[in-house]
Order: structure tokens, then sequence, then C-alpha cells
């Protein structure tokens, strides 16, 4: 849904992006709706580390995904994508590179940065609790 030039995501969706560098988010994007999971990847690619082993471990399923963001999105706007998910994200964002900072959660807040070393350390301590 789209408001005012914000785009509103998914409980789930604002759950696996906040945990990506946490925890194996796998199963719970496979339950995204295919717009929502190539818009999870853009914004994982364009906010987390491409060097942490847990946002590698969760993207690496989603490889067919990521190469058709690579391919069809060009960062300079000249898209020549059919692809209907990336269409609709160009619409709903507004944006020809499909910009995530329009992204809020079901209150209107915009999502927050990923989770930096200490907080990640402080969610793996309060898994084991």
């Amino acid at each position: 849904m789209k408001t005012e030039n914000k785009l509103v995501v998914s409980d789930l969706f604002v759950d696996i992006y906040t945990n990506l560098n946490v925890c194996s988010q796998i199963e719970k994007m496979n339950q995204l709706d295919k717009e929502e999971l190539f818009l999870l990847i853009i914004l994982a690619l364009d906010k987390h580390s491409d060097e942490d082993p847990s946002v590698v471990f969760n993207l690496q399923p989603f490889e067919e995904e990521a190469m058709i963001i690579y391919d069809e999105i060009s960062p300079e706007g000249e898209n020549k994508t059919k692809n209907p998910h990336i269409l609709s994200l160009i619409e709903k964002t507004g944006s020809d590179t499909i910009d995530t900072s329009v992204l809020v959660d079901k209150d209107g807040n915009a999502l927050r940065e990923p989770l930096n070393k200490a907080e990640v350390r402080d969610v793996k301590i309060n898994m084991i609790k």
C-alpha cells in the first residue's frame, strides 16, 4: 500500500529485515509474496553488509531473484524489465531504481538501520535464554 510517497511493508517483512544478520530467515522469506521478496532483497543489498555470513546465508537460496534484480534494475534508472513484480515496485516506489527510503512499517515509521554487532549479540543471547 502506497501512501504519500510511502510504501507500507508487512510485519513479516520488518521482522525478517530486522533479523537478517542475526539468524536464519529463509523459512520466513519463503512466506513473503514475490513482490515483498524482491523488495527485501533490494533493501538487504542496499543496507546490509555483503560480508556478513548470516546475510549471505539468508540470501543464497534467492540467487535467482537477486540476479533478476541485478540484470533488470539499472542504477541509472534505464530499466528494460518486463518482470511484473519489478514493474509494480517501480510504480509503487515512484522510482525507476526502486527507492527503498520510502518503505515504512504499518505505523508509518521508517525502517531502522540493520542491527549493529552489539545489538546482534544481545538478540542472540536472548535467544539462548
